[in-house]
């Protein structure tokens, strides 16, 4: 929510807030993975950077799928800028040490928002329960 006279985004803890806020503590917690669906506006965006505010270190890792372009290299790349690492060299020789640099770092947890934009290799005709495998 923007305020209406600092034309700031401030974070207000709505009840779904505290809903998605606890499952995504959760999910941090037991080392687990949601998609999390909602509408636009809902307040995903705000409360996932609310979450890495306040966890206060580098354990969750929080970027936005890169828009316009589903290439690999393009995710990889956010993460890399996420961590504050500089994009040298090209990325066969840079995802090998993706891992290693999360865990250097102390990642424990990933955010991905807007990840429904992401290019998904799964299809109906790989997918078991339709009897087409």
């Amino acid at each position: 929510m923007t305020h209406p006279l600092f034309h700031k985004e401030i974070f207000l803890e709505t009840a779904f807030e505290k809903r998605f806020q606890a499952m995504l503590r959760s999910a941090w917690d037991k080392r687990s993975w949601h998609v999390i669906v909602a509408d636009p506006g809902s307040g995903k965006t705000m409360g996932i950077r609310n979450l890495v505010k306040t966890a206060g270190s580098r354990a969750i890792l929080a970027i936005v799928t890169p828009k316009n372009n589903e290439d690999e290299q393009a995710l990889g790349d956010q993460l890399y800028t996420a961590l504050g690492l500089q994009l040298r060299g090209h990325w066969r020789t840079r995802k090998p040490k993706l891992m290693g640099h999360l865990h250097q770092y102390g990642t424990e947890c990933i955010i991905v928002d807007d990840a429904h934009d992401l290019r998904c290799g799964w299809t109906w005709a790989n997918d078991p329960t339709q009897g087409n495998a």
